[in-house]
């Protein structure tokens, strides 16, 4: 047979998105390259540069204490300002978005790192500037700034200011003093006398080699495509133009994707429409050439066809044997029935005659359920679905099965009245009942059973728990299989067919809820049944 030429889904969307993005990423790259060309990089060191050291004179530390004033620019257009302290902590201001944080800082260094521009200086507290009271020699205030140069002092320091008490001199070394600075390495700059506030003033300034601060880092950011006139031009465009361009391509992507995993969806959706078990003819049928979704497809037909025999034969084995056992259970019941009904059997056979009665009672029980959810699978049941009153029907069969109780357990109710649900009368009652019986059945003597139902806004909640036994892990997932019984030779004891759990199931099913269970061997149960509003 000739194999048709095609190409996979895979390749498909593989050409067209490579195709897209390389289109996309061309643009991108040609944008990015046309506005660094026009971008002027001496321009933006320049702003950056001038934008860092005029912040510098705003640092000082004022009266012992690091004073950043009011002027100091954090942010000057897209020129961004952060203040370190010598050990790399932020004293004050922020990196812009998308900037790396983990740039270690070095000296006048401006360099470019990814799409910004940095630049790093660093302030050394040099310059010391006193203003002494020229009466008292009482320090008014005290600050330290950087400096870069200075000239020193010549002049004479023995001179008396204007209503001083005290020479300048003398003011002088106050200052040194009140620094804690070796006077070797201390340079005057300048020595003015002054009234201030009525009071004769000295201002000392000076220079010394020794740090009694730390040092302070100002580090400057500015984005590339912000530092020059046409690259802040290109990125007011883009703001307009990206936008549109990723509709454009969402647009395109949908549209590409919709068309190529159509024939997935199709199979997604035929696949889980069967796996629901509404309706196990259904078959996927897939027009489409792909070969790889045409296998897929075979296979789940072929997977799926075997299943369906697979359960019609199951549901079919068990209506037939259940039919094929009624009859001759009845005659069992009828023939005990009327030997026990002679009043010359003696005691033995009286014995064995209700042992029998009574294995065919179960029987008879087991074949009923058997025959149920056999209808309940083949939908040969006609559900009679009406809005009726949950609270009122779980208290019925509250009622009933506190007047069977011979275990003196003790039965809380929790119920929320008035809780209204579109529902199969019968089907619920035996759904409540199996629950509740089962809640008895293995609840320990003298224990507490709690029901409880609660509606919220989406959810009906109803849940049966129990201080009984318990069920160990390894059965939890298996007591939904019809039969299975944990504990078989008890269970027998007790009338259990191992039918009851899987009846709860199959009904909330039907009903569109799910059951769950919560245990803890020794602890007891909880049976929870959800169903949506």
């Amino acid at each position: 047979m000739k194999k048709k030429k095609m190409s996979s889904i895979s390749a498909r969307l593989n050409l067209w998105y490579t195709v897209l993005v390389g289109f996309i990423s061309a643009c991108l790259i040609f944008s990015v390259v046309t506005a660094a060309r026009m971008a002027d990089t001496a321009e933006a060191q320049q702003n950056l540069i001038r934008s860092v050291e005029r912040n510098i004179d705003e640092i000082e530390v004022e009266n012992g204490l690091l004073d950043i004033e009011s002027d100091f620019a954090y942010r000057n257009g897209e020129i961004y300002a952060i203040v370190f302290s010598d050990d790399g902590k932020i004293l004050g201001g922020e990196y812009p978005e998308g900037v790396r944080t983990d740039i270690p800082l070095e000296a006048e260094r401006f360099d470019k790192f990814e799409s910004y521009y940095v630049y790093d200086t660093k302030v050394e507290f040099t310059k010391y500037d006193y203003k002494i009271n020229g009466e008292t020699g009482e320090i008014i205030s005290s600050e330290v700034e950087g400096a870069d140069y200075y000239v020193p002092f010549e002049g004479n320091m023995d001179f008396y200011g204007e209503d001083c008490e005290i020479s300048c001199g003398e003011a002088f070394r106050i200052a040194v003093n009140k620094s804690g600075l070796d006077k070797a390495s201390i340079d005057i700059i300048n020595v003015k006398n002054y009234e201030y506030n009525d009071d004769p003033v000295y201002e000392v300034e000076f220079y010394s080699t020794q740090k009694a601060f730390d040092d302070i880092w100002v580090r400057g950011v500015v984005k590339a495509v912000d530092a020059g006139g046409m690259w802040t031009v290109l990125a007011r465009l883009s703001v307009v133009l990206l936008p549109l361009l990723m509709l454009v391509c969402s647009l395109v992507g949908h549209f590409i994707t919709k068309r190529a995993l159509h024939p997935v969806r199709y199979l997604r959706d035929a696949v889980e429409k069967i796996h629901s078990g509404k309706d196990l003819t259904e078959r996927v049928t897939i027009n489409d050439s792909d070969p790889l979704i045409s296998s897929l497809a075979n296979n789940f037909n072929e997977m799926f066809g075997r299943l369906q025999l697979s359960f019609e034969s199951e549901r079919q084995f068990s209506g037939d044997v259940s039919h094929e056992l009624r009859t001759p259970t009845a005659v069992i019941l009828a023939e005990c029935e009327y030997q026990l009904s002679r009043e010359e059997l003696d005691e033995e056979d009286r014995e064995g005659f209700e042992d029998i009665q009574k294995q065919a009672e179960s029987m008879k029980k087991l074949i009923s359920q058997l025959l149920e959810m056999t209808k309940i699978e083949q939908g040969a049941i006609q559900l009679d679905f009406e809005s009726e009153d949950f609270s009122t029907l779980i208290n019925a069969v509250c009622d009933d099965a506190e007047s069977l109780d011979s275990k003196s357990i003790t039965l809380k109710r929790n119920i929320d009245e008035g809780v209204r649900m579109n529902m199969d009368v019968m089907l619920m009652t035996r759904l409540v009942s199996n629950l509740l019986s089962n809640a008895y059945r293995y609840g320990r003597e003298k224990g507490n059973i709690a029901v409880s139902l609660k509606k919220t806004e989406n959810r009906i909640c109803f849940s049966v728990s129990d201080d009984g036994e318990g069920i160990a892990k390894e059965h939890a997932d298996k007591i939904w299989n019809r039969f299975y019984r944990i504990d078989k030779s008890r269970s027998r004891e007790d009338g259990c067919s191992g039918l009851g759990l899987p009846m709860v199931k199959q009904i909330a099913q039907l009903h569109g809820g799910e059951v769950s269970l919560k245990s803890e061997l020794g602890r007891g149960s909880t049976f929870t049944v959800e169903f949506s509003i």
